[in-house]
C-alpha cells in the first residue's frame, strides 16, 4: 500500500500545472493507478457535493452525513481567473433530514494575486433536495441552488439532476446521471462596505457573459463501479467532456483524479463521516 500511495502521490506531482502534450503517455496510467489502489464507493464533485468530477448527482445521502475535503483546479479550467490562477475549493457537506443537505464551500486562487483578489476566498452557500427517492423503476431526482448572498461569486451551482443505479454483475454497477444546468445565476450589484442587506441589490444574470460557464445547459455521466473497490468516470460538464477515477481508503477518507477536456488534471479528497454514528465505547455503554 505504502508503495502505490508513494506512486500515485509522484504521478500527481508531475501532473499539478502542467498541460497533458501527449493524451495517452499520462492518463491511462493515472486512471489504472487510482482503479486498483484502493477500495472505493463513492467521491464528491469540484465542489463538495456527491456526483462526478463537475457535475453533481441526486444520490441519496444518510442522515447526519458529515463530509468535508477539498479539489484542485487546473489553471485553464479555473473559475474566478480563468487561464491566470489555479484553485483549490475547501469544503463541508452535512446532510441535515433525510431529503435535505446543505453544503459550505470555500474557493482560494494559487499562485501570485492582483490587490484586490487577495483575501480569505469566495464563500458559497449550497442546498440540495432530493425531491424524488430511487426504486426500482425510478431514478432519484434532486434540485441543487445555490444561495443568491455572495455579492461576487465564482460560481454557482444551480441545477436539476436525475440519477439511476444499474446492477451490471455481482460485481458491476452504473450510477447513471442526467440533468441540466441553469444558464442564469443570481448576484448581489453590492459592495462590501455597504453590504447590510443579504437580499438587496438582486440581479439575474446570464453565464453565457462569463469565460467559464459551470453547469450552463444539459450535463450528465455515468460512473462504473467494480465490487466497490474502485471506479471510473465520464462526463459532459455542459462544456468539455472530462474522465476520471476515484477510489477510498478505510471506508472513509476518499481520493480521486480526472482529466478535464483531455488538458488538465484535477484531483482531489474528502473525509467521510455520520455524526449519528456512535463510537463503539458508547454503544457498548448504551447496550448495557
Amino acid at each position: 500500500m505504502q508503495l502505490k500511495l508513494t506512486n500515485l502521490i509522484n504521478t500527481l506531482s508531475i501532473c499539478f500545472n502542467n498541460k497533458i502534450t501527449k493524451r495517452g503517455n499520462i492518463v491511462l496510467p493515472l486512471l489504472v493507478i487510482l482503479l486498483f489502489a484502493f477500495s472505493a464507493n463513492a467521491q464528491m464533485n469540484v465542489s463538495g457535493k456527491p456526483g462526478l468530477l463537475f457535475v453533481p448527482s441526486a444520490v441519496e445521502s444518510k442522515p447526519g452525513s458529515f463530509i468535508f475535503g477539498l479539489a484542485y483546479n487546473p489553471v485553464d479550467y479555473s473559475f474566478r481567473r480563468n487561464g491566470y490562477n489555479s484553485e483549490n475549493t475547501y469544503f463541508i457537506n452535512l446532510t441535515i433530514l433525510p431529503r435535505l443537505d446543505i453544503n459550505l464551500n470555500l474557493m482560494r486562487m494559487n499562485g501570485e494575486l492582483r490587490k484586490q483578489d487577495k483575501g480569505i476566498g469566495d464563500r458559497q452557500l449550497d442546498i440540495k433536495y432530493l425531491i424524488l427517492r430511487e426504486k426500482k423503476y425510478q431514478p432519484s431526482m434532486a434540485i441543487l441552488v445555490s444561495a443568491p448572498f455572495g455579492i461576487d461569486n465564482s460560481f454557482t451551482t444551480n441545477a436539476l439532476v436525475l440519477t439511476k443505479t444499474l446492477s451490471l454483475s455481482p460485481k458491476f454497477t452504473a450510477e447513471v446521471t442526467a440533468g441540466i444546468g441553469s444558464p442564469y445565476y443570481f448576484q448581489r450589484d453590492d459592495s462590501e462596505k455597504s453590504n447590510s442587506n443579504i437580499f438587496g441589490n438582486l440581479e439575474l444574470k446570464n453565464k453565457k457573459d462569463l469565460k467559464y460557464r459551470y453547469l450552463s445547459g444539459p450535463i450528465g455521466g455515468i460512473k462504473l463501479g467494480y465490487n466497490k473497490k474502485g471506479g471510473l468516470m465520464v462526463e459532459w460538464d455542459s462544456q468539455h467532456l472530462n474522465i476520471g477515477a476515484y477510489g477510498t481508503l478505510f471506508k472513509k477518507w476518499t481520493i480521486q483524479a480526472g482529466v478535464l477536456d483531455f488538458s488538465q488534471i484535477t484531483f482531489g479528497t474528502s473525509y467521510a463521516l455520520n455524526l449519528k454514528t456512535l463510537p463503539k465505547r458508547l454503544k457498548k455503554a448504551n447496550e448495557n
